[in-house]
Parts: structure tokens; C-alpha cells; sequence
């Protein structure tokens, strides 16, 4: 009869002093298994999330250009009136209807 321990998170099973090498070679083997799966989920996670965030930063990028173009046309509509109103007081006329 073999000792079933288990690791406390992943619950992989463990090897026991106690037990014969041909026990644990199969505990060994499913552990290793288990953990390679683990390790392949992960990783295929981590890609999905890299995917994902480079896709928001490609839409982000486009999103802060839109933003400093608009800002940009706003600063020169502000820039041309104000122009525009010095000149309306220095000549103390209205050249420019406002």
C-alpha cells in the first residue's frame, strides 16, 4: 500500500520514503504531466492577455492622435479669433465680423 500525499495548491502528487520506487515513478509521472498541462495553460494565457493588451494599445494610439488633432484644430480656431480681435482693437474697426 502506498502514502498518497499531495502538494497543498496544485494538489500534484508527491513521493513518500515509504513508498516503492515503482509507486512513485507513477506518482511522478502524473505530476510532471500536471504540471506541464499547468504550465501550457498558463503561457497560453499570458499570450491571449500580450494579444489583447497590443491590440487596446493599437486602438489607444489611434484614439490619442484623433484627440491631438482635434486639439490641434481647436488651438488654431482660438489662435485665429483672438488675431482677429487684436486687430478689431488696434484699428478700432471691426474688419474682421466676429
Amino acid at each position: 500500500m502506498s502514502v498518497e500525499i499531495n502538494t497543498p495548491h496544485r494538489d500534484y502528487p508527491l513521493p513518500h520514503q515509504s513508498n516503492l520506487l515503482e509507486q512513485d515513478v507513477l506518482r511522478l509521472i502524473q505530476a510532471l504531466t500536471q504540471i506541464d498541462v499547468d504550465v501550457d495553460n498558463q503561457q497560453q494565457g499570458l499570450t491571449q492577455l500580450q494579444t489583447m493588451l497590443e491590440q487596446q494599445g493599437k486602438s489607444g494610439d489611434a484614439n490619442l492622435a484623433e484627440l491631438k488633432a482635434l486639439l490641434n484644430q481647436q488651438q488654431a480656431a482660438h489662435h485665429e479669433h483672438h488675431r482677429k480681435q487684436k486687430l478689431n482693437h488696434l484699428l478700432g474697426e471691426t474688419i474682421y465680423p466676429l
